[in-house]
């Protein structure tokens, strides 16, 4: 499912192509990466405005080794947690700005997007950044998805207060790594 902004861009971006002659340059120099949109007219940006889906850090990375990106501008209705927080790990290691436009519709950075901001070296959301919790939501749930949803729920926000705690305590942050890993 293709965001609004996206479906424009890639309208336009078929007609002015379609348009140009195979000699000349396009002249918006747009290349896509997976979900990523690259364009020479803002040579160090990638913009990403779509779901995020498996092999998304892939693509991610192959953008970063054919531009010198140091801003990914994101408006995402999140998707895939892993993919999510594998990019934002790629954005963090290459020092990459993170900036969440202000945009019209609710366009903006939801979910596991907010990963992939939380990883810039330099953050910026002048638009909707959004968290929640991790779990089975959706209206095909049947009655044993509620009940796990349910209880991720329970568990979560029973995290959550450990962790307020725990960082009220100024307790080091490795130490919650170690409790969440163990059983």
């Amino acid at each position: 499912m293709f965001n609004p902004l996206v479906k424009i861009l890639g309208v336009i971006a078929l007609v002015f192509t379609t348009a140009v002659n195979a000699e000349e340059k396009d002249p918006f120099d747009i290349t896509v990466y997976g979900s990523f949109l690259h364009t020479g007219a803002v040579p160090n940006a990638l913009f990403f405005f779509n779901d995020i889906e498996q092999y998304d850090s892939f693509e991610l990375r192959r953008a970063i080794r054919n531009h010198d990106i140091d801003i990914v501008v994101l408006a995402s209705d999140g998707g895939s947690v892993w993919e999510g927080l594998n990019m934002a790990g790629i954005i963090h290691d290459k020092g990459i700005a993170t900036y969440v436009p202000e945009l019209p519709e609710k366009l903006s950075c939801y979910s596991a997007c907010s990963f992939m901001f939380f990883g810039g070296k330099i953050r910026q959301a002048d638009g909707i950044l959004a968290v929640h919790q991790a779990g089975a939501y959706g209206s095909e749930r049947d009655k044993a998805n509620a009940k796990v949803s349910e209880t991720q729920q329970n568990t979560q926000f029973t995290v959550s207060e450990i962790i307020g705690f725990l960082n009220e305590f100024e307790t080091p942050p490795w130490v919650f790594e170690k409790m969440f890993r163990s059983r």
